[in-house]
Order: structure tokens, then C-alpha cells, then sequence
């Protein structure tokens, strides 16, 4: 928000997590400007009219819910017509593999809700639950909303050995509400 804040953007933060919250409050109140704080569970319908933004910045948050059309389907009903959405996904690489990215020790889909061994190691290393998603489910849930998709940037984890191969474990999407 501090970037959006600093192009003159009026913000609006949704994030379930009161530690997130409260890290967006300290921040806009040290840097001096207004923002809208909203604690909401994205699996949810958010808690907006219809057509209520111009843009919406979704970072990588996808891996934190089971199904994403839904969350995609709630994006395209609160934006303005013309409206544009930016999102980080991840596309599911990341789960497959060993800490040190070295081996393959997973299946695809990864779901802790479905293996009870792997919601146990999720609680023990304190990672959250996350899941993984197809590219089908990120980007044709983008189409079946009824997004038009501008750009795609693929990206790597910024380090390890997927980053030293280059191989692509995040993509950047810009989706147009038409």
C-alpha cells in the first residue's frame, strides 16, 4: 500500500490476519496517509457493493485457499467496469519439492485438508495451510469470471536451485474487467 499511497491512490486493505492488519495500520500511520482497513475472509463474499474499485492489487494469495474461482468471481463483481486486476499466483511447483529444491517428495494437488501426513507437517513447521493450484485453475478461473487477460509475466523465486535453472514458480497477471 505505501507504493499505491505514494502514487496518490485512495487504499483499501482486505487480509483476515490482525497481524497484517496491524502492520498496514503502523505503516500508513509512520508514513502519513489514509487507508481503509477491512478484515474479511477471502472465501467469502467480500464485503463491497458491486462495481466498487478501479483496480485491485491480489498478491500471492491464492496459496492460502482451497478453490479460487470463487475469489475470482468476487474480484470481477467488485470492480468497475474498465476496472483492472494485477495478481501474483503461484503455480504449484513449490509444494512438489524438498526445502533445499533438490528432490521431488510431493504429488500434485498439494492439499493438507486431504492428507492428514501433510497437515501435520504444516502444523509442526508452522507454514500455514496452504494448497496448490493448477495454471488451468488461475488463469482459466480468470477467463471463466469474466476477465480478459492483457499481460502474463513469469517469474522465479527470486533464489534456490528453481532460481539458478530458471525455472518460472510465480506468474504476474493483468486482467481487464470489460
Amino acid at each position: 500500500m505505501p507504493i499505491f499511497a505514494a502514487l496518490k491512490a485512495e487504499g483499501t486493505v482486505l487480509d483476515y490476519s490482525d497481524r497484517q492488519l496491524d502492520g498496514e495500520r503502523l505503516v500508513a500511520e509512520r508514513e502519513g496517509y489514509d487507508i481503509q482497513i477491512v478484515k474479511a475472509d477471502m472465501t467469502n463474499p467480500f464485503p463491497f457493493s458491486d462495481e466498487t474499485f478501479d483496480m485491485i492489487f491480489h498478491p500471492v494469495a491464492n496459496c492460502y485457499i482451497e478453490e479460487v474461482l470463487p475469489v475470482w468471481k468476487e474480484c470481477f463483481r467488485v470492480l468497475k467496469k474498465g476496472g483492472i486486476l494485477m495478481a501474483g499466483v503461484d503455480i504449484g511447483l513449490n509444494y512438489i519439492f524438498d526445502d533445499d529444491e533438490r528432490m521431488l517428495v510431493r504429488k500434485l494437488p498439494y492439499n493438507p485438508l486431504q492428507d492428514e501426513k501433510l497437515y501435520k507437517e504444516c502444523i509442526e513447521k508452522r507454514d500455514g495451510i496452504q494448497f496448490s493450484h493448477t495454471t488451468e485453475e488461475q488463469i482459466g478461473g480468470l477467463l471463466k469470471a469474466g476477465f480478459r487477460l492483457t499481460d502474463l509475466y513469469e517469474d522465479t523465486n527470486g533464489e534456490g536451485r528453481l532460481h539458478e535453472y530458471h525455472i518460472p514458480s510465480f506468474l504476474a497477471v493483468r486482467a481487464v474487467k470489460e
